[in-house]
């Protein structure tokens, strides 16, 4: 029997029926590179996002491109532009996938005191139990060493967390006042 109730039938058109008209379809970025093989934990792991998974298998790629050592250097911006997220979304996958026990993640720091970019490593867990064949083949896409930043060094996660607070604490400590002097003491 139908309703009467024009805003009800509106709201059961809206929510219960399929759309009168498709989506146009979005042109796919084609690549012809190869997706490396990896360890079904990471699929499997219910402790992982699939945004999570989707990020550790383009690093995993990008490291199986360019050299197959098992790490390299990237930065935020290219994981963003890869996998269309935001760099906060980006950065939560890799703290996922570092908390999981896949990657090993460094902060790369130039001379300047800024994050250059990130140094990712593949763990044992990712890498399927044969590993990867190192090919005499492979020629690395770019530069080993950028001209960019010559002094570069490594450091971990809490250890740049904790450079970063430094010269808050530092000012905070300024600000506090000198302790009082008692009679008697030099």
């Amino acid at each position: 029997m139908p309703t009467k109730d024009p805003i009800r039938q509106l709201r059961a058109l809206r929510t219960c029926h399929l759309p009168r008209e498709e989506q146009p379809l979005r042109a796919a970025h084609q690549t012809r590179g190869y997706v490396p093989q990896l360890a079904e934990a990471l699929d499997r792991d219910p402790n992982l996002t699939d945004g999570a998974r989707r990020t550790g298998r383009i690093v995993a790629a990008y490291i199986h491109r360019r050299d197959r050592t098992g790490s390299a250097d990237i930065t935020v911006t290219f994981l963003m532009k890869a996998t269309g997220r935001s760099r906060r979304t980006i950065q939560r996958h890799l703290r996922q996938l570092e908390r999981a026990g896949y990657i090993a993640v460094q902060v790369i720091v130039a001379a300047t005191r800024v994050c250059a970019g990130l140094t990712v490593e593949l763990l044992a867990k990712i890498l399927p139990a044969h590993g990867w064949q190192r090919g005499s083949s492979i020629k690395p896409t770019a530069p080993r060493r950028s001209q960019n930043y010559r002094k570069i060094y490594k450091l971990s996660l809490a250890q740049w967390a904790y450079r970063c607070c430094d010269g808050v604490w530092r000012s905070y400590m300024a600000t506090l006042p000198s302790p009082p002097v008692l009679f008697g003491q030099s």
